[in-house]
Parts: C-alpha cells; sequence; structure tokens
C-alpha cells in the first residue's frame, strides 16, 4: 500500500524532472537562437532591401503608365487616401530637399521607421564625381546596419544595389 508521503515524493520527484526538461529545453533554444541571430539579421536585411527595391520598380512604372508626372499616386499601406511619391525626371524616387533626403526617401518607399528587428538603420548620402566633362555627380543612399551591412540607392537611375552582409 503507498502511503501519502511516497505520494508527495513521487509528486515531487516528477515536477523537478519538468522543470530541468524544460530548462534544457530552454538552454538549446537560447543557444540555437543566439548562433543563428546573425544569419535572421542577414535574411531579414536583404529582404528588406528587395521590398525597397520592389516598391521602387513599382513607382517606376506607375510613372510610367501617367505618362510621366512630377508625382506618382500610389495606394499605401497605412493610409486610405493615395500617397503622393515624388519622383525625378527620369521617374524615380527622389526628393527636393537638401537635408535628411535619404530619410524621406526611406519613409515614403518604406513607410516604415528606420529598422529591423531592433536594429536602427543608418540613411547616409553619398555623392560621387564621375570625372565626366559635363560634371555628372552620382547621388546615392547608403542604408545601413551598424554591424556593417548595406544596400545603395541610386537616386539618378533608381537602381538598388545588391545587399552587401558583413559576418
Amino acid at each position: 500500500m503507498v502511503t501519502n508521503s511516497e505520494k508527495s515524493e513521487k509528486s515531487l520527484a516528477e515536477f523537478i524532472m519538468i522543470i530541468v526538461l524544460v530548462g534544457v529545453m530552454m538552454a538549446v533554444f537560447i543557444n540555437y537562437f543566439l548562433k543563428n541571430d546573425e544569419q535572421f539579421t542577414n535574411a531579414g536585411f536583404t529582404t528588406l532591401a528587395q521590398s525597397f527595391n520592389t516598391k521602387v520598380s513599382t513607382v517606376h512604372a506607375q510613372w510610367l503608365m501617367d505618362k510621366q508626372p512630377n508625382v506618382v499616386l500610389l495606394a499605401s499601406f497605412n493610409n486610405k487616401k493615395k500617397q503622393k511619391i515624388p519622383v525625378n525626371s527620369s521617374g524615380w524616387i527622389d526628393v527636393k530637399q537638401k537635408q535628411l533626403a535619404c530619410e524621406t526617401i526611406w519613409q515614403l518607399v518604406m513607410e516604415t521607421p528606420m529598422n529591423l528587428m531592433q536594429l536602427s538603420i543608418s540613411a547616409i548620402e553619398v555623392h560621387e564625381h564621375l570625372n565626366k566633362p559635363d560634371g555628372q555627380v552620382k547621388v546615392q543612399c547608403r542604408y545601413a546596419l551598424l554591424d556593417g551591412s548595406y544596400f545603395y540607392y541610386n537616386r539618378i537611375n533608381g537602381k538598388v544595389s545588391k545587399v552587401v552582409t558583413i559576418n
């Protein structure tokens, strides 16, 4: 015959085993997540650059269909009314303002804050002199994470460069 004290000892032993198993499973999951966190971030940043490229291409296509206006109207995800997106003479997303132009372009394209998985994305305007007789300057926006991963958006021709990830 089993006594109450034997039952409580058996229940306590089972409870301790369950706690130990849950602890081991949590440790394995945390270890897996920490090992693969960099891969998750790289995959997320690559997807973000692809989304950026898709929206830029969509705006350009709409510009062509609308007979090349100065502003393209697109349905917005976050708003019921159409979003007004300024474009340059070639139909690529661009803004006339001098300060924080790349941040403004980001907001027009992505409609979200400049972050990825709680990591801040910085926007840097890059001017590259092309050494041509007309003095043409290549103006790009560089969107980068703190680990050095980045992609470029060329404001003149609308090209979104391949993502460079730093491991």
